[in-house]
Order: structure tokens, then C-alpha cells, then sequence
């Protein structure tokens, strides 16, 4: 009896072991995949999506993981910053740059099922004098607007205020359909640190000879979700305190 006791005691010990032991093997496996960044990803093995299949785009995704249907997460090249990116859109390389503690990142996409084309630039600033002051950066957006006359929605999320405008462009010089354009622009501002983002997204129609299902409610849904997204990274300093 003591002998089977025995026997049966050192198979459950051999079988919870190998189990902990697989377990530790998984989960090492799991960070390895984690750790691995898109960009050293053989594509085949990265969503059939051209924000991953495309070459330099893949260079801004920071996971594989979905965060919302359609959305992956973008990190900027500086680690200043974070937002939700659109899976059919493109890095554009003549609208992107890097200068100092300056980035800019442009992007766009082609939605052939909607005819709908969508262009975005987002422009990260840190420690320049103009954050402390958003009204000297909104008179600038308006400038580079159309000199935009009307207000700016402000709200405070978390921690930064998000300053937001929408105007509709109609360009009678083209003889189409659908001469008409969305555009969203404004100011991000981080109520902790000097730092601020510029945006300006447009939606326009594509080909003309084929139906456009543009609406400006949809457009702007889409563009307050990216602007809503965005979240400031921690400073170095901040990381070396682990804060």
C-alpha cells in the first residue's frame, strides 16, 4: 500500500513539474514574441494590413495586437508620443521628418470599397515656447487653414487639453461630383509637460466616376478617435526615476 502511495505520489510530482515547466517555457516564448518588434518581423508573419506590410510604415507600429477593430498602435521615432493608426493607411515619406525634438509624421490611405481617400499629419513639438501658449499655435493652425475664422472645441481629457476644428472645403475651380472636402485641425497639449501635437486630417473623394460615401459625421468620428488617442510618452528622466 505504502509502495503505491509512493509510486503515486512521484508521478504527480513528475506531472505538476513538467506542467510548471512547460508553463515557464510558454510564457518565455511569449515575451520573445513580444519583445520582437514589426519592423524585424518577417512580413508573412504580420497582418495582411498595409500599415504593416508596407516597409516604412511598419517602422512607426509598436505590436501585432489589435487595439480597436481596424487600429493598431503607432509610436513616434522620437518616443514622444502614441496613437491609435488606421490598418489601410500608408506612412508618406514627402509629408514626414525628424529635426532636433521636432517630428513630423504624415500618412494616408485609399479605401477603394468607400472611394473615400483620408490625409493626416501629425506634428510633435517638445519644450518649444509656443505649448505654453496654445493661442499662439491656434493662430498659426488658422493661418495654415484658410485663415480660419471660427472657434476651437476645447476639451480636457486626462492629462492634456485637446483643442479641435472642422471646416468644409468646396473647390468650384474642379469641374466633378464631388468637389468637396473635410478637414479637421487643432492643438494637443500636455498639462504636465512642454509638449503639444499638431493635426490636420482631411477626407476627400477619390474617382469620380465612382460613388464616394464620404460623410462628415463618419470622417469626424474617425479623426476625434485618432486625436483621442493620442498619449504622451514619460520623458528620459522620468523613466530613469521609474516613474
Amino acid at each position: 500500500m505504502k509502495k503505491m502511495i509512493i509510486i503515486c505520489f512521484t508521478l504527480m510530482l513528475a506531472v505538476t513539474g513538467g506542467c510548471s515547466m512547460n508553463d515557464k517555457q510558454n510564457g518565455k516564448e511569449d515575451n520573445k514574441t513580444e519583445a520582437v518588434k514589426p519592423k524585424d518581423m518577417d512580413p508573412k508573419d504580420l497582418p495582411k494590413v498595409p500599415a504593416f506590410q508596407d516597409k516604412a510604415t511598419r517602422e512607426y507600429m509598436a505590436s501585432t495586437k489589435e487595439v480597436e477593430p481596424g487600429y493598431y498602435l503607432l509610436e513616434s521615432k522620437l518616443k514622444g508620443f502614441t496613437m491609435l493608426f488606421p490598418e489601410n493607411a500608408e506612412y508618406s515619406n514627402n509629408f514626414s521628418g525628424i529635426r532636433g525634438d521636432y517630428e513630423k509624421i504624415g500618412f494616408e490611405s485609399n479605401n477603394p470599397k468607400t472611394n473615400i481617400q483620408f490625409y493626416g499629419t501629425v506634428k510633435y513639438y517638445k519644450e518649444e515656447s509656443f505649448v505654453h501658449d496654445p493661442e499662439t499655435m491656434l493662430d498659426t493652425i488658422r493661418s495654415q487653414n484658410g485663415q480660419y475664422k471660427g472657434d476651437f472645441e476645447k476639451n480636457s481629457v486626462a492629462d492634456k487639453d485637446i483643442y479641435f476644428a472642422y471646416q468644409k472645403y468646396v473647390f468650384d475651380d474642379l469641374k466633378r461630383k464631388y468637389n468637396y472636402s473635410y478637414s479637421y485641425f487643432g492643438f494637443v497639449k500636455s498639462t504636465k509637460e512642454d509638449l503639444g501635437i499638431e493635426y490636420n486630417f482631411t477626407f476627400s473623394c477619390f474617382k469620380d466616376d465612382q460613388p464616394c460615401s464620404l460623410k462628415e459625421k463618419e470622417a469626424r468620428m474617425k479623426a476625434k478617435k485618432i486625436i483621442h488617442s493620442i498619449t504622451f510618452s514619460k520623458n528620459k528622466k522620468e523613466q530613469k526615476d521609474g516613474k
